[in-house]
């Protein structure tokens, strides 16, 4: 069983526009922890917010795009919305939802609006959904290979956020010997301070590295 991970960049659709409208410098968005595609075209997704949630609230309220949402006023910023959607990210999550793969959830967004999407599945299937979603949406394939369920295991133990700050550190070579990027480079790249990011690495190293001592 193999694995795959691309990058999407959803375009000028109507829900861009709307998540688009809710970031701010107060506002981050993390992730998508579920979506289904209904029947009249319109969607739901389980979203997570990081922030001022009140502004996220007005703008919902404000779009004639979203028909219903839930963000509630305590917890970790978790989102119930329902909403238009048009293509190409209509088409796009649509084939996702019937295609003979597995979606690694969440799907991350990252820095520059692209989404980071992992499948799981045979390689001809794997094959058919990155064709399918070429067809669709600008799209870089970041890295495939054997999926490890141990893999997993060990990246559930970390936030989304923090996933995002281990991935953008092993790319600028934090971890090579001899090392290739410093901390505020790592700090640069996730618009984060160089305290917030050192903090973050050494909750990952903690968590990940105890889990293989035992």
């Amino acid at each position: 069983m193999r694995f795959m991970t691309i990058l999407i960049d959803p375009g000028g659709s109507n829900l861009v526009s709307v998540f688009d409208s809710v970031k701010n410098e107060s506002v981050t968005r993390e992730s998508l922890h579920h979506f289904n595609v209904l029947i009249d075209g319109t969607v739901v997704l389980l979203y997570q917010l990081r922030g001022d949630l009140d502004h996220a609230r007005t703008i919902f309220n404000e779009s004639s795009d979203v028909f219903q949402y839930d963000v509630p006023d305590h917890g970790d910023g978790l989102v119930y919305l329902h909403c238009k959607l048009d293509d190409p990210l209509k088409s796009l999550l649509s084939n996702l939802q019937t295609a003979e793969v597995i979606i690694d959830m969440p799907i991350v967004f990252q820095r520059d609006g692209r989404l980071r999407i992992t499948f799981i599945g045979e390689p001809e299937l794997l094959r058919r959904v990155l064709d399918g979603t070429e067809e669709l949406v600008d799209t870089e394939l970041e890295r495939t290979g054997r999926y490890q369920l141990e893999s997993r295991r060990l990246r559930s133990l970390l936030t989304d956020r923090q996933r995002e700050i281990l991935i953008v550190a092993v790319e600028q070579g934090y971890y090579t010997v001899p090392r290739q990027a410093s901390i505020r480079e790592i700090a640069d790249d996730v618009d984060l301070s160089v305290a917030t990011v050192a903090e973050h690495l050494q909750k990952i190293e903690a968590r990940v590295l105890s889990q293989v001592a035992q």
